[in-house]
């Protein structure tokens, strides 16, 4: 499978090859299908998260055990779902820090949830289980009080419908982790893409592949924009999801706050990829008194892009609850 990007995404420059002509563009009625498609075809042949994360998540799980007592919400008996749960390693690690709780992962990717009921089997959960299913086209509603979407909707070609649907999912008073690409904190990978893209244009994925890592070996900057984790250029899956991904549209966190207002819920909380907090006030991050005032005056989902601008995370963690009792 040639694992070239999509149409034209949001905010970056692309080079299309013919077959991305001629897809549907996002907002098409078709493009859904269009990039779904193409998404489930690049993890059938390059399942993610590779073997090497597996434990990788244990302490994102009691983060969110730690974030949930503290909002006074019990986990016995609560109904979790990690929305496209790839490989399941996620979900594993949410099963071995919630035993009381029941977990369900889904995946449009029948490779990727074959892979993830075979590790929970290996490791011998029994709270947990993985189900092919579009977040899209899920039937769910009001069925969870925790989920977590991480890395997903940024490969939607239309995110603002997924984080509807996440929203759709969560009972009144759940709450939402939500993971994406940070807009400014990501944009050197991004370079490295398009450089790819640009050398790479009538290569087979293959020889994709090789690039990256020839590419990788002659450039500093290349090394010097790892991200949490560092990739294994070693693994071919890992190079195909961080750097020949099929379809990315980045979300800047003002798009993100808006969206998920939009689906009833209220941003809590911000964190980077390592769960350490980023204040959503923007005076935490002005030193002029002046400027901080002007800052505090502005409407919140502004308040948020200006905490992005000025912090450029790698990663944007969000923590956001449906409003209900």
């Amino acid at each position: 499978m040639d694992a070239e990007p999509g149409p034209s995404a949001q905010g970056w420059s692309m080079v299309p090859d013919e077959r991305e002509r001629t897809a549907a563009p996002a907002g098409h009625p078709g493009a859904h299908r269009d990039v779904a498609a193409r998404v489930r075809g690049q993890y059938r042949a390059h399942p993610f998260p590779p073997p090497q994360r597996r434990h990788s998540y244990r302490n994102h799980a009691r983060f969110v055990r730690q974030y949930l007592e503290g909002l006074g919400i019990d986990p016995a008996g609560r109904r979790f779902g990690d929305m496209a749960c790839g490989t399941g390693l996620m979900l594993l690690d949410y099963a071995l820090e919630f035993p009381e709780a029941e977990l369900v992962g889904y995946d449009l990717s029948e490779a990727s949830v074959e892979r993830a009921n075979a590790t929970l089997a290996e490791e011998g959960v029994g709270n947990a289980r993985a189900l092919v299913a579009d977040l899209l086209d899920l039937g769910e509603t009001e069925s969870f009080d925790y989920v977590v979407s991480w890395g997903t909707i940024h490969h939607l070609a239309e995110p603002g419908e997924g984080l509807l649907a996440l929203a759709r999912v969560l009972k009144p008073g759940g709450v939402l982790r939500l993971g994406v690409y940070g807009y400014y904190g990501n944009w050197e990978r991004h370079i490295q893409q398009e450089i790819v893209r640009t050398l790479g244009q009538g290569l087979d994925l293959e020889d994709k592949i090789r690039l990256v890592r020839e590419w990788a070996a002659a450039d500093l900057r290349f090394l010097a924009a790892q991200t949490a984790p560092p990739v294994d250029l070693d693994d071919d899956d890992w190079v195909v999801d961080e750097f020949l991904h099929v379809w990315e549209r980045p979300l800047r966190l003002d798009e993100v706050v808006s969206g998920l207002a939009r689906g009833g819920l209220s941003v809590l909380a911000l964190t980077d990829y390592d769960d350490r907090p980023i204040p959503l006030d923007p005076t935490a991050h002005i030193r002029s008194p002046t400027l901080a005032q002007r800052a505090s005056q502005l409407p919140f989902d502004q308040q948020c892009h200006l905490v992005e601008l000025l912090t450029r995370p790698y990663w944007l963690a969000v923590l956001a609850r449906k409003q209900g009792p």
